[in-house]
């Protein structure tokens, strides 16, 4: 009898024990599921954390293409000079390639030179090739400008000195030529 009467209050005990331990894991497991997945501020964490993954994975796509982007000189006029050379041969996908690729993200063109592409193809089919070239050919740096690694501009003036056209450069530091901005 006096084993029963033992028994019992150990039973109970351990009871007691394994009942609380799991209510402690429910709580402390449900506080966890709560706190990393389920709360506010874990699903905000979840987004930055893909938004995060999406920006490394833009901005390492975007410098790809800016070290694979190699057509161009070490010097704006080199630049500028390659440029004529292949718009003389009639060379438009050569051309092409010494612009700078587009960065504006919501342009259809996206790191391409699509765009100039087209404009030097049209150009070309409405002869008008030669008159860019002639044009180009009487660019000069533009003076007092700013001293700028980066940029670069050269003006054409017409015959009453004024400024005709300007032409600008930008210094690509990943593959480290000039390429055309605009003209």
């Amino acid at each position: 009898m006096e084993n029963q009467n033992i028994e019992k209050p150990i039973k109970t005990y351990w009871k007691f024990v394994f009942g609380f331990l799991g209510i402690t894991v429910l709580v402390f497991g449900g506080f966890f599921v709560w706190d990393r997945y389920l709360s506010p501020s874990a699903k905000s964490q979840r987004q930055m954390e893909k938004q995060y993954e999406a920006y490394m994975e833009w901005e390492e796509k975007y410098k790809q293409a800016m070290r694979e982007d190699t057509y161009g000189g070490k010097t704006p006029e080199e630049t500028l000079k390659m440029f004529i050379e292949a718009l003389k041969k009639e060379d438009i996908e050569l051309a092409s390639k010494y612009f700078a690729l587009d960065t504006n993200e919501n342009s259809e063109y996206y790191l391409t030179r699509k765009k100039w592409e087209e404009t030097l193809e049209r150009a070309k089919k409405e002869g008008k090739l030669r008159e860019i070239i002639n044009t180009v050919l009487r660019a000069i740096p533009t003076e007092n400008q700013e001293l700028s690694e980066k940029t670069f501009w050269f003006s054409v003036y017409d015959a009453k000195g004024n400024v005709e056209l300007l032409i600008e450069l930008s210094y690509n530091s990943q593959s480290k030529v000039w390429k055309i901005i605009n003209i």
